[in-house]
């Protein structure tokens, strides 16, 4: 296959129109008064999807010119990576990288060295983050959390009353689902239910495209501590799961070959509905993990020391029961396992007794390291055994509608949580402003890298005036007042054009979430502008000259005849 290879400064201006077509389309919903955008659906006749989700128009914008898409790859990886990790502020991270990547090509071309940008920019990173986390007021109280995710769906103060009880049952460390709900009003419900960090073997396991999810209702759940390798083995229990009408989720060392083949062949056909996933814990400590989840689900695990030939004689009371399993492609939620309640709380306190004895150990009293390693894996497995999960079921009056707040709401739980993790500050992009105050009295090694905590200083503006754009207010009368007043935490309602204290007027933003989009907008604008050149495959088109759709679409056979 031939290449194609784009030198500087073509690659990068190149690269830059795309992160332009990208920003120009997320930035306007900056905001609770920024606007939402309408997408059209990959499928005729399916409505268009209607949102306000930065991370969700980033992912709908392709390209068509290659390399301008290699730039509007970066800004969807930006937009990716902190909804994930914090749900919110996917929409500021790429504000500020379009403005960050702005300015440092400008500088490029006016002479300054990348790296030498670079490291200018990695040293103002430093010292922002540390103004945050010293500005970060860490005692979150309930109303508060109620405002973050307020914020956080564009003002939806119902559905903050609902995080914040959810978060008050399962803590930061606790877990959500959300799935679309059968009334127009949002319903929570706090269950027994547990999480670990597996995900699907393969993503034909998925059965929720949009959120790429395998969630199967009334499953039941096959313990082994084993790899599977020859679908036969399972025949005689997948007849007995589909004569109940019900699905199976396989938790096994792992399943090979044509086993998982088989699987997904028949998965994807609608044969039966079934995931593959790993157990949780490694090594020594697996099986006591898959014991475990034995006890939670009622089932029993197939030990490791049996023939794979044992799986044939398996009959549903081997199997366990859960009222609901979610899998991703890295995490595994299993909700209302039907367990027994008496013989998990003697597990626990058994757990306890020997977590007490590790922390009880005198100075020298066997392996520090082992010691912490023991201790790590008792709280886990009392974690996983205590655990509680809720199920947020999100309400509309149309499917549309439904849709567009399920990811709101998601994105606004995530926030919550980052805001309980390190802390708040001054919202409406008036905290990142104030940031560059630390900036304003710091001298470099030399001019370039003063130029790379200049260009920091410009991005750390950008959301401020994104957002003062889509509300249509004058910005430099706001700033103005906002000088005018030296109070810590002074803040600008740009909804409602109230000033004073951030908690009074409801411009909250979490320390994390403001902190990973100005770290991931950093890293991917980095790259960006070290990069010197682009190799490209060339597509050989040739294969396909004189052909047409129409021409294929005529000379197909007439499945009728």
């Amino acid at each position: 296959m031939s290449k194609q290879v784009i030198y500087n400064p073509e690659a990068r201006l190149r690269m830059m129109k795309g992160i332009n077509q990208v920003c120009h389309a997320v930035k306007k919903t900056l905001g609770n008064t920024g606007p939402a955008v309408m997408i059209q659906h990959q499928t005729d006749g399916i409505p268009p999807i209607f949102t306000r989700d930065g991370v969700t128009v980033a992912n709908s914008v392709v390209v068509t010119e290659r390399i301008a898409n290699l730039g509007a790859r970066m800004m969807r990886d930006i937009a990716g990576e902190v909804s994930r990790k914090v749900g919110d502020g996917t929409t500021t991270a790429m504000v500020i990288a379009q403005k960050m990547a702005f300015e440092s090509l400008k500088s490029i071309e006016a002479g300054f060295h990348p790296l030498e940008l670079r490291k200018g920019m990695k040293l103002a990173l430093v010292l922002v983050e540390k103004y945050l986390q010293d500005q970060a007021m860490t005692t979150i109280s309930r109303d508060q959390i109620e405002k973050i995710a307020q914020i956080a769906t564009k003002g939806e103060a119902g559905v903050g009353r609902l995080l914040a009880d959810a978060l008050e049952v399962l803590g930061v460390d606790g877990t959500m689902s959300f799935q679309l709900g059968n009334s127009r009003e949002d319903v929570l419900d706090i269950v027994e239910g547990l999480e670990y960090e597996q995900g699907y073997l393969s993503e034909y396991f998925v059965t929720d495209k949009t959120r790429l999810e395998s969630v199967l209702d009334n499953p039941y759940i096959l313990l082994y501590n084993d790899e599977i390798n020859d679908l036969m083995d399972l025949i005689p229990i997948l007849e007995e799961v589909k004569a109940e009408g019900r699905s199976l989720v396989i938790i096994a060392e792992n399943v090979i070959d044509k086993a998982l083949a088989g699987l997904l062949l028949n998965h994807v056909r609608g044969v039966f509905k079934v995931v593959v996933v790993k157990p949780p814990g490694y090594g020594d400590n697996r099986l006591n993990r898959l014991n475990d989840l034995a006890l939670l689900t009622g089932g029993q695990v197939i030990s490791k020391e049996a023939s794979s030939e044992k799986l044939s004689f398996l009959t549903l009371n081997h199997l366990g029961q859960a009222q609901r399993v979610v899998v991703t492609s890295h995490n595994t939620t299993i909700i209302n396992g039907k367990s027994n309640e008496a013989n998990v709380k003697s597990l626990i306190g058994f757990l306890s007794n020997e977590a007490e004895i590790i922390r009880n150990r005198k100075p020298g009293e066997g392996s520090i390291t082992g010691n912490r390693h023991d201790l790590e894996e008792l709280e886990e497995r009392i974690a996983i055994l205590l655990g509680k999960t809720a199920i947020f079921h999100v309400g509309g009056s149309t499917d549309i509608e439904i849709k567009e707040r399920l990811v709101r709401i998601e994105n606004a739980y995530m926030s919550a949580k980052a805001a309980l993790e390190e802390g708040v500050f001054t919202g409406g992009g008036v905290g990142l402003l104030q940031a560059n105050s630390v900036l304003n009295e710091i001298i470099a090694e030399n001019a370039e890298q003063q130029q790379g905590i200049h260009i920091i200083k410009m991005a750390l503006q950008a959301p401020f005036k994104q957002l003062v754009e889509n509300a249509k207010l004058n910005g430099d009368e706001i700033l103005a007042k906002l000088a005018a007043n030296s109070e810590k935490g002074y803040g600008f309602n740009m909804e409602t054009q109230e000033y004073g204290h951030f908690l009074t007027i409801g411009v909250i933003d979490p320390i994390k979430v403001v902190r990973l989009a100005l770290r991931s907008a950093i890293s991917v604008v980095s790259t960006l502008i070290t990069a010197e050149t682009i190799v490209m495959h060339v597509p050989d088109l040739s294969i396909m000259a004189g052909y047409s759709p129409e021409w294929a679409a005529a000379t197909r056979e007439d499945p009728r005849s």
